[in-house]
């Protein structure tokens, strides 16, 4: 059974916009493989989401199943996946924007989109396509990654998050630097021991913070695909 609502899905204009990030994937297809000659030896597949810092090449099954678990963490939008990047164009893993050069968070990228959308319509930016049916109202579709299969199976059931579009007046940016404060209290020790090294986080330079934050990314990044 569908849920939430369901509502028409801005598309991207390919003339405008010609140079789409590999991570942005029409349907559930993926990029080609190709065995990599250059810096593998014996020839490997490559992810073509992840540098091979976060994902060691290796040979094509298991670079496909990589690709699945790939696909069952992606934000499905309209007919467009945008899968996780970690091709090093941000610091840490995440999901690029499907209507601007924005790296976001799972966490606030529906925030951003809505605000992305709204912002292009105020520039006169050709749009008209992301009204819904009945034309009175601004929303799109996100469909739950865990209903992929469900969409691919069923075209006529969607499971959709609804989002309600932002004023212009309250469109900005900011939603996406905020800080997350409201953290949920540890579950357990392991939780407990890594909220215990915020202190020891703070001590630490601007660079230094950089550097942990990648290879802790890194890490849990690899740890999501075991």
């Amino acid at each position: 059974m569908a849920t939430g609502f369901n509502f028409s899905v801005a598309t991207m204009d390919t003339d405008k916009q010609p140079e789409v990030h590999v991570s942005i994937q029409k349907g559930f297809s993926f990029p080609a493989l190709q065995k990599c000659k250059d810096c593998c030896t014996p020839a490997k597949f490559h992810c073509p989401f992840c540098l091979p810092t976060f994902y060691k090449p290796t040979k094509y099954s298991k670079t496909m199943t990589h690709l699945e678990n790939h696909l069952k963490r992606a934000i499905f939008i309209g007919e467009y996946t945008i899968h996780k990047c970690a091709l090093g164009c941000s610091t840490h893993a995440h999901y690029h924007c499907l209507y601007c050069t924005a790296t976001l968070m799972k966490t606030n990228f529906t925030t951003h989109l809505v605000w992305c959308l709204k912002t292009k319509q105020g520039q006169g930016q050709n749009l008209s396509n992301m009204q819904e049916s009945n034309g009175n109202r601004d929303n799109i579709i996100i469909l739950n990654s865990g209903e992929r299969g469900e969409e691919a199976s069923r075209s006529s059931t969607q499971s959709v998050i609804p989002i309600t579009m932002m004023s212009t007046e309250q469109g900005s940016c900011k939603c996406d630097r905020s800080v997350q404060t409201n953290f949920e209290k540890p579950q357990d020790c392991d939780e407990f021991y890594f909220m215990s090294l915020v202190k020891l986080f703070k001590k630490l330079s601007p660079q230094k913070k950089a550097d942990v934050r990648m290879k802790i990314e890194r890490l849990l990044f690899e740890a999501e695909f075991e």
